[in-house]
């Protein structure tokens, strides 16, 4: 049946469009997966790799990961920066202004996150167009594990106030795991299943606030309808 709306003088309209319709043309949410190790057998790279799977069995959103390793992307130097941009740099910044959502998992150095994300985020952050538009607006979720108890969190904190100084809205969800021997077996595969939980409880929710932002005229037309 066609979704009825109330207009504000009380009068009920019919719409053309039907709710199924109103579903089906609903746009999927593009998802942006990162990581910020590059190391071989690295925790945070299985880590991502669950939740990747989470995100693309879900149906509900397309999610590409992008390897930030292979990029090879020089540390940053201004001078490099005006001499010869990057196409990976470009390449990395315009995924991330098409993008609607953002999940990253990322290994703790000295509290703070890893050489080779800041050195990305740097890079994502210059060039053509505004300086945080690959973040501006993105609904991010971020996560972290590591042999130890704390699993990532100092990290966690400090990567989330930067996105959030950036503009990017921050899902929240504790997702530092601790005792990552335990939490992953001889493949790879998370086995954990209260830290599965919380992956899926996550990635959950970066899809649905994901969905908001992949289909802002489509809310649009719901509220324009509500006014007429």
């Amino acid at each position: 049946s066609p979704i009825r709306v109330e207009t504000m003088s009380g009068e009920s309209k019919a719409p053309s469009m039907t709710m199924k319709e109103f579903v089906k043309g609903l746009q999927k949410p593009k998802i942006l997966a990162l990581c910020g190790s590059q190391r071989t057998g690295s925790f945070n790279k299985m880590l991502l790799a669950c939740a990747v799977e989470c995100i693309k069995s879900s149906g509900e959103a397309e999610c590409e990961v992008i390897d930030l390793a292979e990029l090879k992307l020089p540390l940053y130097n201004p001078d490099d920066e005006a001499a010869s941009f990057p196409e990976a740099a470009k390449s990395l910044k315009a995924k991330l202004v098409a993008c609607h959502g953002i999940i990253i998992t990322c290994p703790e150095y000295n509290g703070l996150l890893s050489p080779l994300l800041l050195n990305s985020i740097t890079w994502a952050t210059r060039g053509e167009g505004g300086m945080y538009d690959g973040f501006k607006g993105k609904c991010a979720t971020v996560m972290a594990t590591s042999p130890g108890k704390m699993g990532g969190l100092r990290m966690l904190r400090s990567l989330q106030e930067m996105l959030m100084d950036m503009g990017a809205v921050i899902i929240p969800a504790h997702s530092a795991f601790g005792g990552a021997f335990q939490l992953f077996n001889e493949e790879g595969k998370l086995i954990d299943k209260r830290a599965q939980g919380k992956v899926k409880t996550a990635c959950a929710q970066l899809v649905h606030h994901a969905r908001f932002e992949a289909n802002r005229e489509h809310d649009c037309m719901i509220v324009k309808a509500i006014k007429q």
